[in-house]
C-alpha cells in the first residue's frame, strides 16, 4: 500500500516582492498623472479668470458709457480732485451699478495678491487689500487704441512682469499664462509670455520685442496713463 503524497499548498496572499512591484507601478503611474491633473486644474481655474475679465470688461464699458467714454480715472467720478491710485480703487467704482455686488470676479484665491477676509456690511462695495488680483491701466477711454491693454492678471511688484513661483505675487499662473482685457473689450490669453531674465512679460502684437504694458511714443501715451497695481495683502 502506497503512502499518499500531499502537495504543499501555496499561501493565498502576495509575496513581498509582488507587493513591492505593485507599489512601484502605482507610484510610477501617480508620478505621471499628477502633473497632468495639476495642469488641467490650472487651465480650468484660468478659464474662470478669463470669464471674470470679460465680466469686468462689460462693467467698464457700461461705466464709460455713463462717464463721457472714460474708464475709471478719479476716486470721485464727479470730481477731478483725486486720481485713483490702485486697481482696487478703480475697480470698486464699478460696484454695484456696473458689476453687481459680487466681489469674486475681482479676486483669485490662488493668487498671493489675495486672501480670504471677513465680510462686513460697511465695506460691501469696497475692494480691500487682498481682494483684487488685477492690474489696471488708468487714463484710457473708449476712444483709446483698441489694441491697448486695460486690465491684466496682476504682475510681480515693481514692474510689469510675472514670475514662476506661485507663492509670490505675480506667480499665480507660473509665468505661463495671463489674461489681458483690451480697450475693445476682447480678452487676450498669453500662453507664451516672452522671457526677460527670470521673469516674463506680455508681448505687444505689433512689436513682440516690447512689453505690452510699457509706455512708448505711440503706445499707452497720455499724461494720466499709468499701470496701477492692487493693494498688497496686509496693507
Amino acid at each position: 500500500m502506497k503512502t499518499p503524497q500531499f502537495k504543499q499548498l501555496r499561501s493565498q496572499g502576495f509575496t513581498l516582492i509582488e507587493l513591492l512591484v505593485v507599489i512601484s507601478i502605482i507610484a510610477i503611474l501617480a508620478a505621471l498623472a499628477i502633473p497632468t491633473m495639476q495642469g488641467a486644474l490650472m487651465r480650468a481655474r484660468f478659464a474662470t479668470t478669463v470669464s471674470n475679465a470679460k465680466q469686468i470688461g462689460i462693467g467698464l464699458r457700461m461705466y464709460a458709457g455713463s462717464h463721457d467714454g472714460q474708464f475709471p480715472l478719479y476716486r470721485d467720478p464727479d470730481s477731478s480732485a483725486s486720481l485713483v491710485a490702485t486697481s482696487n480703487e478703480a475697480l470698486e467704482l464699478l460696484m454695484p451699478r456696473y458689476a453687481g455686488a459680487d466681489k469674486s470676479i475681482f479676486t483669485n484665491r490662488q493668487s498671493a495678491w489675495c486672501k480670504t477676509l471677513p465680510a462686513s456690511a460697511s465695506d460691501q462695495y469696497r475692494l480691500r487689500a487682498g481682494e483684487c488680483d488685477w492690474a489696471y491701466v488708468r487714463g484710457l477711454g473708449e476712444n483709446s487704441d483698441s489694441r491697448w491693454p486695460l486690465l491684466a492678471t496682476a504682475f510681480a511688484p515693481g514692474g510689469t512682469t510675472y514670475v514662476k513661483e506661485t507663492s509670490k505675487p505675480g506667480g499665480v499662473w507660473k509665468g505661463e499664462l495671463a489674461a489681458v482685457l483690451r480697450v475693445d473689450g476682447s480678452v487676450q490669453t498669453s500662453p507664451e509670455p516672452k522671457e526677460k531674465g527670470t521673469s516674463f512679460f506680455i508681448k505687444r502684437a505689433d512689436n513682440p520685442s516690447k512689453d505690452m504694458f510699457e509706455k512708448d511714443t505711440d503706445w499707452l501715451d497720455g499724461e494720466s496713463v499709468q499701470v496701477l497695481m492692487p493693494i498688497p495683502v496686509g496693507s
